[in-house]
């Protein structure tokens, strides 16, 4: 097999990208990313609210600076029942109240704020609101 150099990892990678909407893909991109991350050395790494920056340093051409930004994936969107309680736990309503404006269970109620909370990646209803105010 004929090594690649970064260079052409990156322009593959970029064709992926690029056919991403247009045609199946023809190469895999984790493959190629992590091909290339393996033959990089990392100058800087920062850690930024979205995700991680990281600069590289292909081994094969020092004169190639190359920079990664991984985004940390979106919490999945909360259903329509799940904002209905996030807006009542907002609101300050204890457990009972919002499943007797429900018509619901208290359990049931639990069980969609455990949903809640593990969607918007929070442990507490003062970070919910956090989370969700404007």
């Amino acid at each position: 097999m004929v090594q690649k150099s970064s260079a052409e990892i990156l322009a593959e990678l970029r064709r992926c990208a690029a056919s991403r909407r247009r045609a199946p893909r023809t190469s895999d991109p984790a493959a190629l990313l992590a091909r290339l991350l393996t033959d990089c050395r990392p100058l800087v790494v920062e850690e930024r609210p979205g995700g991680l920056v990281v600069r590289l340093e292909p081994l094969d051409d020092p004169k190639v600076r190359l920079t990664c930004v991984l985004h940390r994936a979106s919490p999945a969107p909360l259903t329509a029942t799940e904002a209905a309680v996030a807006e009542r736990l907002c609101e300050g309503r204890t457990l009972a109240q919002i499943a007797h404006l429900r018509g619901v269970s208290v359990n049931t109620i639990k069980s969609q704020v455990r949903q809640i909370f593990r969607k918007l990646e929070v442990d507490s209803r003062v970070a919910l609101v956090r989370r969700l105010a404007p």
